[in-house]
């Protein structure tokens, strides 16, 4: 009888362990891999969001206070800032005769919106334009410490400028705060 027919083929017990040992530890090291990625990745997300909110705001923010500018009605001068320099009343050119443009063609006067107008922080953190106690347009999401100034409060601004500065800030799922700050100048219409 050949000895070597009665061998059996296949792996021993020592093989299968080694096997499965180099198994666990690529195993093991994929799975290191896989959550150091996504927490970065979940990292970037909320970083990359605070910056797009941030610059969302502040251009919707923009595009909206340069149609306003300075007029007085009712004896109250408008832009006013209130709340602390938190929130800020403006009002808005309007077509109001009906020409196609916002100012009388008899008399050349500018013709503004009755409505004032308020933009202001809630306490959730949503930037929006309120007209009383109606929300009508919002700018923006998870804003902190928003501050107007006009030439009222700071002497050294333009009289056509609106100083304004906030923070968005987010944490993440593992509890890391991202702050992006804001502050810039905004030049109105008049």
């Amino acid at each position: 009888m050949n000895p070597q027919k009665n061998r059996r083929s296949g792996f021993t017990l020592v093989e299968m362990a080694i096997a499965l040992g180099i198994l666990v530890l690529l195993m093991a090291s994929v799975f290191s891999i896989t959550g150091e990625t996504s927490k970065f990745l979940s990292d970037n997300d909320t970083e990359t969001l605070v910056q797009l909110e941030g610059s969302r705001a502040f251009q919707r923010l923009i595009d909206l206070l340069r149609k306003s500018g300075r007029v007085t009605a009712g004896g109250v001068a408008y832009p006013r800032v209130t709340s602390g320099g938190a929130a800020l009343e403006f009002r808005v050119l309007a077509d109001l005769d009906g020409n196609g443009y916002a100012f009388d063609q008899d008399d050349g006067s500018l013709e503004w919106h009755p409505a004032v107008f308020t933009i202001k922080a809630d306490a959730s953190g949503n930037l929006d334009v309120t007209n009383g106690a109606g929300k009508v347009y919002a700018l923006g999401r998870h804003i902190q410490n928003l501050n107007f100034q006009t030439i009222a409060e700071n002497p050294a601004l333009h009289f056509k400028e609106i100083q304004v500065s906030y923070e968005v800030r987010k944490t993440n799922g593992a509890g890391i705060e991202f702050v992006y700050p804001v502050s810039a100048s905004v030049h109105m219409r008049n």
